[in-house]
């Protein structure tokens, strides 16, 4: 593998240190991948190293357009948050452009990308779905916990030196409901099963297949869902159907002791109506990663309620994050090579999922 950076743009020296992929075969496949990504982000470390293999790291529209190179490259890799218009001027470019892969598993960025330039059954989009779905389930086991535990008053106990032994629950035979049910939620219901949860599954398509989950609801029944659950976790993507999907009404209809999780995107919680929720404690609490702005704003009321937990959208943020996500793009590179269907294929890109 070499690795060149359009124009003038030079990469660290330290991506000479790179992890190398021995393959068994396909040893004088040549080709060129074009990589959209800051030149500072981490996850160009660790770029796989094929023989034969070109990689081009870039994020600027003017020169990756007049780059030479650019004109037969036809795999991408975009790594927010990478500039779309530099993906999109050498989308253009190419002569014949066939594949772009996310490095993350939401693709809302691209959704606009797709839209306009991706051509329905002869071109392809990807993402890193699977890669960071174990640490994201780790992450909301852990807010069950930090609630059903009361960790928060264990800290305080010890804090003020008080010998307070309250009844301790347990995460067994309570409800945790998802909505939402795709890999993330999925992996995340296969832990809750291991504590012995009942699982609740609100999704789209209700007529796939839910492993794990006890008892699958059609959205139009969410609220009905929701009124059952001990812990509701959210993990929609960002899509205009998905805008506030949980705000007012929704909380209303959660019990009173229940306990919001949110781990997909930020747009599809209303922060002023879950503001108030916390606020009027109609709910026990929420464990938040991510927001509708990030990083989230210091004005914004959120930070004010002792029932919330919150993190900075690092729930996946682990060290071996980046390695995980090049193991989903070497899965469809190898896919793509041996002209099979691709791992991790989005059926509706355009929508933003």
């Amino acid at each position: 593998m070499t690795r060149a950076s359009f124009g003038q743009s030079l990469l660290p020296k330290r991506l000479s240190r790179l992890a190398s992929l021995k393959l068994p075969h396909h040893h004088h496949f040549s080709t060129t991948v074009a990589i959209i990504a800051e030149e500072s982000n981490p996850a160009l470390k660790f770029i796989p190293d094929y023989e034969g293999v070109e990689f081009l790291v870039g994020n600027d529209a003017k020169t990756l357009a007049s780059d030479p190179r650019t004109l037969d490259t036809e795999a991408f890799i975009y790594i927010v948050p990478g500039s779309v218009e530099a993906l999109s001027a050498a989308w253009a470019t190419a002569k014949k452009p066939k594949w772009v892969h996310s490095f993350y598993t939401g693709i809302d960025a691209l959704s606009g990308f797709a839209g306009e330039s991706l051509k329905e059954g002869e071109q392809t989009l990807t993402n890193a779905k699977g890669a960071y779905s174990p640490s994201l389930a780790e992450w909301v086991i852990t807010s069950c916990l930090y609630f059903n535990k009361q960790i928060q008053r264990c800290q305080i106990n010890r804090e003020q030196k008080v010998w307070d032994k309250f009844v301790m629950n347990t995460l067994y035979g309570k409800t945790i409901g998802f909505v939402g049910f795709g890999h993330i939620a999925q992996t995340s219901a296969k832990l809750a099963k291991a504590f012995g949860m009942r699982v609740l599954a609100l999704r789209k398509n209700n007529d796939k297949e839910a492993p794990y989950a006890d008892v699958v609801f059609p959205l139009d029944s969410s609220l009905s869902m929701l009124s059952e659950c001990e812990f509701v976790v959210c993990s929609l993507p960002n899509t205009p159907s998905t805008m506030n999907f949980l705000g007012e009404e929704e909380f209303n209809a959660m019990p009173s002791t229940s306990v919001l999780i949110s781990i997909g995107r930020g747009t599809a919680i209303d922060e002023v109506a879950l503001d108030q929720a916390l606020e009027k404690k109609s709910i026990a609490g929420a464990a938040l990663d991510v927001f509708r702005e990030e990083p989230l704003d210091v004005l914004s009321p959120l930070w004010r309620h002792e029932n919330l937990l919150l993190t900075a959208h690092n729930a996946d943020f682990t060290d071996d994050y980046c390695m995980r996500g090049w193991d989903v793009w070497k899965a469809n590179w190898e896919a793509y090579r041996a002209g099979k269907a691709f791992v991790t294929a989005v059926k509706t890109p355009s929508e933003g999922y």
